[in-house]
């Protein structure tokens, strides 16, 4: 869906999400989401909070083959949060998650600006809890790892980053 500006650009409802997001001066633990509590004992199949990783490599086309049924798992948790991707390839539309048989109605879409730091996007998203999994494209460095592991577990949620390589 797509929304009309003033000065005549269209804003997409993600992007109008994250706007809203980066405009608000709230610290985390006064932005609300609807975070269920943890259960006592975490079902033998359902993995703990935290931070992963997948390395590709081939063509980008390819890469995102692989990927789909990754993302159409994901998509299709029962979790009532979002599956959030932040700054995704550009191949990677609405029109590609419905092609890939995917519910972009599940799927929160986030591309940070040109000068935002997207690990720290990334963090702030993983620490407000409100997707059951962030997906990330970032070239990670030593830091990163632990920082969105620290984040995922803070906000109760995954951080999954993809690493794709060129062949």
């Amino acid at each position: 869906m797509q929304y009309a500006r003033p000065d005549q650009q269209t804003l997409t409802q993600a992007d109008l999400f994250h706007n809203a997001l980066m405009a608000t001066r709230m610290e985390h633990s006064r932005f609300s989401c609807a975070i269920p509590q943890q259960p006592a004992t975490a079902p033998a199949d359902e993995p703990e909070y935290g931070y992963s990783e997948i390395s590709l490599q081939g063509a980008a086309r390819q890469c995102l083959q692989w990927l789909a049924p990754v993302l159409r798992d994901l998509s299709n948790s029962a979790a009532p949060r979002w599956l959030t991707l932040i700054d995704p390839p550009a191949s990677l539309s609405n029109q590609w998650l419905r092609s890939a048989d995917l519910d972009p109605s599940r799927i929160m879409i986030v591309r940070s600006k040109p000068g935002m730091d997207a690990t720290k996007l990334c963090c702030d998203l993983l620490k407000l809890g409100c997707s059951h999994t962030v997906v990330s494209w970032l070239s990670p460095d030593s830091s990163t790892a632990p920082r969105l592991e620290r984040a995922a577990q803070s906000g109760q949620c995954r951080s999954l980053n993809i690493r794709l390589q060129a062949a």
